[in-house]
């Protein structure tokens, strides 16, 4: 007997199920993927110069999110160093000195095997537990910190023009990459209370917003024009109009 409430179901999971994705990967590990509509599509727009446009400014827009916060992560990671822990003090309680500095920015003071510090709002350096150089920032082979990322564009599973591209970024950054940005948004009362990863992850995503509903922005309008005369479809010109100084590629313009 055939299990007609299990066919439905199966049909409805298919019907459900978008055209056109995007996906995000980094060493060919999924990191993002989502399904969308997109209204008043037009199939000229899949051997366009719009759309391999459009895929590069989504893959620049990630690329710049990623460089962003390597820059606060190191900002914070890359601690002051102080002779001894006194010094350090004595430096903090300046307020000349504590006006130039970040709250949860990290200490060192040489000679301490055990532990670093990070500035606290009441002028004080509070001990972490851990030293912050684990080698993360002193690795003797900068390719150890080379990935891969690629940002695809897919009708019916199939890959119309991908970007890809290889990134430097701290091991931190690289683990925690998330595109919504919501990973880490923690209330400022609650600031005091994070650890010192959590910490990270707050001031990495302070202010930014959700960067998924952007990306797919970029891809609809650009895959909508009314007229398809309006799109470059000559993939000659396609090439021609790409910037060659980039060091993203482009590949598999249908």
């Amino acid at each position: 007997m055939v299990d007609f409430k299990t066919k439905s179901n199966e049909s409805q999971q298919k019907d459900y199920k978008e055209r056109f994705e995007f996906v995000f990967t980094t060493d060919g590990n999924i990191i993002c993927q989502r399904y969308f509509r997109i209204n008043n599509f037009n199939p000229t727009s899949l051997r366009s110069y719009e759309l391999t446009n459009a895929i590069r400014r989504c893959a620049s827009v990630i690329n710049r999110d990623l460089r962003d916060k390597t820059q606060i992560y190191l900002s914070i990671y890359a601690p002051r160093v102080f002779e001894s822990q006194k010094q350090m003090e004595e430096y903090i309680e300046k307020d000349e000195n504590f006006a130039k500095m970040t709250i949860g920015e990290g200490l060192v003071v040489r000679g301490n095997t055990e532990t670093d510090f990070v500035l606290c709002a009441d002028k004080t350096a509070k001990p972490i537990g851990s030293k912050f150089d684990d080698g993360e920032l002193t690795e003797a082979n900068p390719e150890d910190n080379k990935s891969s990322y690629k940002f695809a564009f897919k009708v019916d599973g199939q890959e119309v023009c991908a970007i890809t591209w290889d990134g430097y970024y701290p091991k931190f950054v690289r683990d925690k990459i998330d595109l919504s940005n919501k990973r880490g948004k923690f209330s400022e009362e609650d600031k005091e209370h994070l650890t010192f990863e959590q910490y990270l992850l707050y001031m990495m995503v302070k202010d930014k917003s959700d960067l998924v509903y952007g990306l797919i922005k970029n891809i609809c309008y650009a895959c909508s024009y009314p007229d398809s005369k309006d799109y470059t479809v000559d993939v000659d010109d396609i090439f021609d109009c790409w910037n060659h100084d980039s060091s993203m590629l482009l590949y598999n313009v249908i």
